[in-house]
């Protein structure tokens, strides 16, 4: 992770903490609360593990990068994330830890996993929250896709037990809750996981999925301009070489190049 600067200059963590120029703008022990573990280092894993969150996302490749390209973030935003924590862990301080709220949970599949926190899980609901500075007059797809992909990960005894999910947005000034229908989406996130799986192999980008949303999204000059010619279909052309491997392997695995590679989804 890099942080920008106020003046235009990219820093590691350590710096920023003792940067002039982020000093003049955000008080030491507010920006020293900002950064606070911004600097852990991601462990390596044995196979990829995707959040709900990344999965349900508007686009896909920009979940991609998200994942293989260097994080920025300016003090604003550094801000905003650290306000939503708090308010989140204000409405959730009389609930039990692990229990009924930031609930872990995961679904395993052979070549990847697919994880989440649950914000809360109270009595019979399911409850998503989401901090924003202007309440919608309906749910974002990608927050109810979000709740209900959490729901489907859940046990089928606790399904069985969960009457509602709820999409909770909270702003500074009010507070608006909606009812999500409960729907199975498990399969939708294996095809969406199994999808950045292979794009993240053979590091080429899913197909962008043009929306509204493009024009404020932090990688479009490098979706538009520098990988314009990367489109999902080189991605299409390495699934059938996939597939093609898959129907040679022998005892769950295929001999390339000296080296047993894993079957693909």
């Amino acid at each position: 992770m890099k942080i920008r600067c106020p003046s235009g200059s990219l820093h590691e963590v350590a710096h920023a903490r003792e940067c002039e120029h982020c000093l003049a703008e955000v008080p030491k022990p507010i920006l020293h609360s900002l950064l606070h573990e911004r600097d852990r280092v991601r462990t390596p894993k044995e196979k990829p593990a995707f959040g709900v969150g990344t999965l349900v996302a508007e686009c896909l490749r920009q979940s991609y990068y998200k994942l293989t390209e260097e994080e920025i973030l300016d003090l604003d935003k550094l801000w905003i994330f650290s306000r939503g924590h708090a308010i989140h862990e204000f409405i959730t301080r009389t609930l039990e830890d692990k229990k009924e709220k930031e609930i872990f949970i995961k679904v395993e599949f052979p070549q990847f996993d697919v994880i989440g926190f649950i914000d809360a899980m109270h009595h019979d609901v399911v409850y998503e929250f989401k901090t924003t500075n202007t309440i919608p007059e309906t749910p974002q797809t990608h927050h109810v896709l979000q709740a209900q992909g959490y729901y489907s990960m859940l046990k089928q005894e606790q399904k069985e037990r969960i009457n509602k999910i709820k999409v909770i947005y909270l702003s500074l000034q009010k507070i608006k809750s909606f009812d999500v229908p409960k729907r199975d989406i498990l399969p939708f996130l294996e095809s969406r996981a199994a999808q950045l799986t292979l794009a993240l192999r053979y590091k080429l980008p899913p197909e962008r999925e043009v929306g509204w949303q493009c024009k404020y999204c932090e990688f479009y000059d490098m979706c538009f301009n520098r990988d314009s010619s990367l489109t999902g279909a080189a991605l299409v052309d390495a699934l059938k070489v996939a597939r093609e491997l898959r129907n040679q392997q022998t005892n769950g695995t295929v001999q390339t190049d000296n080296k047993v590679q894993a079957t693909l989804p």
